[in-house]
């Protein structure tokens, strides 16, 4: 498994590269077995280069935006066509993204802080004091949350005027969070999961997660988990926390999230992504994306992924 990052900065290029996508005839199950190799679809993606160690990504409804970890940089691209738009200074070491209908905000895992920007055109409009090494970042509707990694807490932010509304604890080292409609579910690094009631912060509960959980997402009903050493990610009912199984996948699973109907996990060590049928817990392909990809998001048509040793993010279509 990979540890470090390698990037390169360059003036901003597109790639058009055809790539060959893995793919199991019996698709790995919650027991990480797998079949034979069926029939080898083809996908296409568009690589361009941004700033060096891309980390975090978003979409604003509009343009693609992009945490530039080595760079302090945010690199904004328009989603329709991979057009630069800018690059914005940032806190040092921005990690992770979070738009709120209007603003950018992200966490500056060097600076204990998270910057705002305005999403239509980049004004910086503040930087806030949180915890120390803010890693993951969500919006609930009204406030933003933060996981301070090494502080072992969560800060909330009013997101109208970046207002301190207090931080809660948490399990060891928190570095991802979800909102699922009225709970906020933080990934714990050291090996579990928090639910935190989201209108007072009020915890609902822990639930064992696996070996180095990185990321976490909702699909609906269920809570998604990558553990970043156990090769796998989680599933844990949303209702109660009752653990679902556990679906194996590429190596080092970095990042988690729900598209079209399926859970797809970026794996850094693997330069994969795995695309999972949420309700018979196999994986129905898995195909290549750049190297060591670390975050993505679907723009509603297109998937975008950071290639965090490579310094570039990739466009293709959602599966």
């Amino acid at each position: 498994m990979r540890k470090n990052h390698l990037s390169a900065r360059m003036s901003l290029v597109a790639l058009s590269l055809t790539i060959t996508a893995l793919a199991t005839a019996d698709s790995i199950s919650s027991t990480g077995r797998a079949g034979g190799v069926a029939q080898v679809p083809t996908i296409q993606r568009t690589v361009y280069t941004v700033g060096r160690a891309p980390e975090g990504i978003a979409y604003d409804g509009a343009n693609i935006w992009v945490a530039n970890r080595r760079s302090d940089t945010l690199t904004k691209l328009r989603a329709s066509d991979g057009t630069n738009l800018g690059t914005f200074a940032t806190g040092a070491g921005p990690f992770r993204i979070a738009f709120d209908g209007a603003n950018i905000w992200v966490t500056n895992f060097f600076d204990k802080s998270v910057t705002k920007l305005r999403a239509s055109d980049g004004a910086k409009i503040g930087t806030f004091p949180v915890g120390e090494s803010p890693s993951g970042i969500t919006f609930d509707g009204t406030r933003i949350w933060v996981a301070n990694r090494k502080s072992g807490n969560v800060t909330r932010l009013q997101a109208s005027n970046g207002a301190n509304l207090g931080a809660i604890p948490t399990g060891a080292n928190p570095v991802a969070l979800v909102y699922d409609g009225a709970n906020i579910w933080v990934a714990n690094n050291g090996g579990d999961v928090t639910k935190l009631r989201a209108s007072d912060g009020a915890k609902l509960g822990a639930y064992a997660a696996g070996k180095g959980p990185s990321d976490i997402a909702f699909d609906g009903a269920s809570i998604w988990v990558t553990n970043f050493y156990d090769g796998n990610v989680r599933k844990l009912r949303a209702s109660d926390g009752a653990n679902l199984g556990a679906v194996s996948v590429g190596d080092g699973p970095a990042r988690v999230f729900y598209v079209r109907g399926y859970i797809l996990v970026a794996s850094y060590g693997a330069d994969s992504i795995s695309q999972i049928d949420p309700n018979t817990g196999l994986v129905v392909r898995t195909f290549a994306v750049g190297r060591s990809p670390t975050d993505a998001v679907y723009d509603g048509t297109n998937i975008w992924v950071t290639n965090a040793s490579a310094g570039t993010i990739s466009k293709m279509a959602a599966p």
